[in-house]
């Protein structure tokens, strides 16, 4: 009898411990990210030293990393970033939908991160001049995520389709699209962010062009948590469809997009970047995403 007890006692007890490690183990929401935080790709680039900006070197602050405030590189050393210039880029290299304490149900937007989206990349593609700092060199990099690179607009689109489970966010938590991107400079633009109920546009203010042709640039929005999470039950599904809509700019480049609890730190941005992030929710329509 006493022996029956313990063994009862010694398997309730374990599988109190298992539980209990199960729920230790168990992952709050920090962030779905699309892409990765690489620099564009260029921190994986052997001479990156070597490549140049706006008349110097690309790492400012020379500590390996591509960061805000920071520029992409001008690879032909002429100072300026642009379409036609010997500036296309194809770092791209297992980008991944990543982040924690979420399930992905299908995101999708990688390709569109690490890249030039340039109106020149098919003829750089096809004359072997697409720079490639995996292996420090030039080439016919991969496809260019989009029909073709010609045809303006060619901006990307990136979805969040994502699930998370109750105990590992609280409703009602400040939500943040993050944002890094590069060589923003052509007018007009917005960002049109459509949710399970409607649609949200930002406006974007461009960079001024001169010494920081290229200059990358971080910039955030908070989002209502139900706009972005819809109860589904038992869990909470997460949903956001951005694309970014610059119909006439020619040459751009993103490190990655994500949902966040935690704002972006942007440093010292361009003028108006913040303000634009802040204030720059134009309204609310109850339109789908474009095709």
């Amino acid at each position: 009898m006493n022996n029956t007890i313990k063994k009862v006692s010694g398997l309730t007890a374990s599988a109190m411990l298992l539980a209990f490690s199960t729920q230790a183990q168990a992952t709050p929401f920090g962030e779905i990210r699309i892409g990765d935080k690489d620099g564009f790709g260029y921190n994986a680039d052997a001479n990156f030293a070597a490549l140049t900006g706006d008349g110097g070197l690309i790492d400012r602050n020379s500590n390996g990393t591509l960061d805000i405030g920071e520029v992409l590189a001008s690879l032909n050393g002429d100072a300026v970033v642009a379409t036609g210039s010997g500036d296309d880029f194809d770092n791209r290299s297992g980008e991944t939908i990543n982040g924690s304490g979420f399930t992905d149900n299908g995101s999708t937007g990688t390709a569109f991160t690490d890249i030039a989206l340039s109106t020149s990349y098919d003829a750089s593609k096809a004359a072997n001049n697409v720079y490639n700092a995996n292996t420090s060199s030039f080439g016919a990099g991969g496809a260019f995520p989009a029909p073709s690179s010609t045809s303006l607009p060619n901006q990307p689109g990136f979805l969040f389709d994502f699930n998370v489970t109750s105990g590992d966010i609280v409703a009602g938590t400040d939500i943040f699209f993050n944002l890094v991107f590069a060589d923003y400079d052509v007018t007009p633009a917005a960002i049109d962010i459509t949710f399970a109920s409607g649609t949200k546009t930002l406006a974007l203010s461009p960079q001024n062009n001169g010494p920081d042709d290229g200059l990358i640039q971080g910039a955030f929005v908070a989002l209502d948590f139900a706009d972005v999470f819809t109860w589904n039950g038992s869990s909470w599904d997460g949903y956001a469809d951005v694309d970014f809509d610059a119909p006439n700019e020619p040459y751009t480049a993103f490190d990655y997009v994500e949902l966040s609890v935690d704002k972006i730190v942007v440093g010292v941005p361009e003028p108006g970047t913040l303000a634009m992030f802040a204030l720059g929710l134009m309204g609310l329509g109850f339109s789908r995403r474009k095709a």
